[in-house]
């Protein structure tokens, strides 16, 4: 049995929310109020805890301007022994391949807001139904008990909750043992209790105090009616008088006194293995109810916790809590933390934004069964920084992932300010991690329905130009050799030059290039060849050269026209062990060095007109060099930083059929 599906109405951030959940994991990811919160709120407002906590509805709790919310859960897979706990409330609809009839549990929670005051507060008539529609009886005590879940809050006071105390959740788990639901086990316990307190009774310090409270009670009180005062443990010696009431409350008395350390041999531990603890205590407890409901609600597993322990949690609720044999564990997780994303199955990852969820599962996105392969595989703790992302640039490269952020920068839109992520792919694999962001027509959420994050694919034009081509010894530019292929038509590289191509045939081979173009992924081309090709080719290329050789020494031999000097540089980059990387780096303290200006100082007094008149300069100065640096940049990085940047929200639908990049002119 596991919750299926969820239908939200105008609870907080969320006012139409529809989602299907796996038997297994579902990792909801994404950045700050996107509503993940909101999402596990919902689901434990419902079923309550049980954890024993009080949970009560606020009016914070409705969607502004809405003075009524709904939150229905449905329920699948259920067998028949747990069906008898609320067989009046299940709903029996046909299964989905028209194969019979199954039977299936809906539970509703509405509350509305009314005019009603209380203490202050507007009085929250709430109501817990069962029935697709929520009309259906209300659910028992019982009902709701048997379907609470295990919630691990956010802010976990882990020692605390390990700690002796009254309704201590240590007390909680134990009394929930199948062993101490045997009457022998419990009668076990008490005895001890009982042996424990006879020999408290006995010690000579126990003895002369009882002995003093005897006579001064005997002072107090009338000689006709003297007392012999006692101690016990909580509720007397003789277990055979105390009643199945009695005794239960003994034996939790006794369980609230309990204090669960980590080692007997090293009692004191930090917050992260004290939280590891409370941890493996909830999951002790969920195995104990596998035969019932168990469901497991954590926000932020993460906390203290490093990234082994990530994982190694991670891979407990996993793979290691169904090992019994029994129905694996049905969790729901939310996460800011890429070690996490990067460790869990695609298919079980919800992407949260603006109060929307993204499921990654087959059907709902472009990807192919091969990609789901692929970036299980391949989708490390640094790209799943995307995840969390509003922008996103995807490249092929470490140059673009190295100089990127700092052109960013000195363009005054530095990255971190607008939440864009550079994920360095290689290859040709971009297409596999754009798919992540594109929706298919049919996925659940309406056709229209787009991920509201901007993503550039940057694309290297991979054609050389034919002054490229090696023409001897002694030739100082072209360093690339043609190919022709054999008898067979293999082992040729005609089509890698840029001349292969007819006008029309290059603007195709462009077009295959930006197939994956559409919704919010924009594909952007480098103007010619690559990143740093097109860098050399434009008015950077002196820097480009400086960046290879250590200093400018010797631009001055580099051939003046524009194509050929860019080859000429370009060779030295693909010549130059580790070269574009190295480049990129030195590249990095280059471009600030030229085009991040220095301020201009105050120079001894001023006058408050000639401070203002400073700062005035040091703006102007800045526009300058930023101008300066825009204008030499290739048309296609400029575009695809700008539209990452930009500050009008991600559209999750649009008028027309494909999002327009900005105009740059080359």
């Amino acid at each position: 049995m596991h919750v299926s599906q969820i239908h939200i109405s105008n609870f907080r951030i969320l006012k139409d929310f529809k989602l299907d959940l796996g038997p297994n994991l579902n990792l909801i990811v994404g950045e700050n109020n996107s509503g993940k919160t909101a999402v596990v709120d919902a689901i434990r407002y419902a079923l309550d805890t049980n954890s024993s906590e009080w949970i009560r509805i606020q009016e914070g709790d409705f969607r502004r301007g809405e003075s009524r919310f709904s939150i229905q859960l449905k329920f699948d897979a259920i067998t028949a022994r747990q069906a008898r706990v609320f067989v009046e409330h299940l709903t029996h609809e046909p299964n989905a391949d028209g194969s019979g009839r199954k039977s299936v549990l809906y539970l509703t929670l509405t509350a509305e807001m009314t005019d009603q005051m209380t203490h202050g507060r507007r009085f929250i008539r709430t109501e817990l139904r069962s029935g697709m529609r929520g009309n259906g009886p209300s659910l028992e005590r019982e009902v709701r008990n048997y379907l609470s879940a295990t919630y691990l809050r956010p802010l976990r006071d882990a020692e605390g909750e390990l700690t002796a105390s009254r309704g201590s959740r240590l007390s909680q788990v134990l009394h929930s043992s199948k062993k101490l639901k045997e009457a022998t086990n419990v009668v076990v316990l008490l005895n001890a209790l009982v042996e424990a307190n006879k020999a408290i009774l006995e010690n000579e310090a126990i003895k002369y105090s009882v002995n003093e409270i005897r006579a001064q009670l005997n002072q107090l009180n009338f000689e006709s009616n003297p007392y012999a005062p006692t101690i016990e443990i909580m509720g007397g010696t003789d277990i055979s008088k105390l009643t199945e009431p009695e005794k239960k409350q003994m034996c939790r008395g006794i369980l609230e006194k309990l204090q669960l350390l980590i080692d007997q041999d090293d009692r004191h531990q930090g917050l992260g293995y004290s939280n590891l603890l409370f941890m493996a205590t909830e999951l002790l407890l969920l195995e104990q109810e596998q035969d019932d409901f168990p469901l497991l609600l954590v926000e932020e597993p993460e906390a203290h916790l490093h990234p082994q322990l990530q994982m190694k949690f991670l891979r407990a609720i996993r793979e290691d809590f169904g090992r019994t044999g029994k129905p694996a564990l049905q969790s729901i997780l939310t996460t800011h933390s890429p070690n996490l994303a990067s460790k869990a199955p695609l298919e079980s990852i919800i992407v949260m934004a603006r109060g929307t969820p993204f499921p990654l599962k087959t059907g709902q996105t472009e990807l192919a069964p091969g990609d789901y392969t692929f970036l299980d595989k391949f989708l490390d703790v640094t790209k799943s920084n995307l995840f969390f992302a509003k922008g996103v640039l995807i490249v092929e490269g470490d140059g673009e992932n190295i100089l990127l952020p700092t052109i960013a920068e000195i363009l005054g839109k530095p990255l971190e300010n607008y939440g864009v992520s550079v994920v360095n792919v290689g290859s040709t694999a971009y297409a596999r991690y754009a798919r992540i962001f594109r929706r298919k027509a049919a996925a659940a959420g309406g056709s229209a329905t787009w991920l509201p994050v901007r993503v550039v694919c940057l694309r290297d034009l991979d054609l050389w130009p034919r002054r490229a081509e090696r023409q001897g010894d002694g030739d100082r530019v072209g360093f690339k050799t043609a190919k022709q292929p054999n008898a067979h038509g293999q082992g040729g590289n005609e089509r890698n030059w840029r001349d292969h191509y007819s006008t029309e045939a290059l603007g195709l081979y462009i077009d295959d290039l930006k197939e994956l173009a559409g919704q919010n992924v924009v594909v952007e081309v480098s103007d010619a060849w690559t990143f740093e090709y097109a860098l050399a080719l434009g008015p950077l290329w002196q820097l480009v050269f400086e960046a290879i050789n250590g200093s400018a020494t010797g631009s001055e031999n580099l051939p003046t026209d524009a194509e050929e000097r860019a080859i000429s540089i370009y060779g030295m980059i693909e010549n130059k062990n580790g070269g574009k990387t190295a480049v990129a780096y030195e590249l990095v303290q280059l471009f600030k060095r030229r085009y991040c200006a220095t301020d201009e100082l105050a120079g001894g007094t001023e006058t408050p007109v000639q401070t203002e008149e400073r700062e005035q300069r040091n703006i102007e100065r800045k526009r300058r060099r930023q101008a300066e640096f825009r204008a030499s940049l290739p048309a296609y990085i400029l575009r695809s930083i700008d539209y990452v940047t930009d500050l009008n929200e991600a559209p999750m639908c649009a008028p027309l059929p494909e999002i327009q990049a900005p105009n740059v002119p080359a």
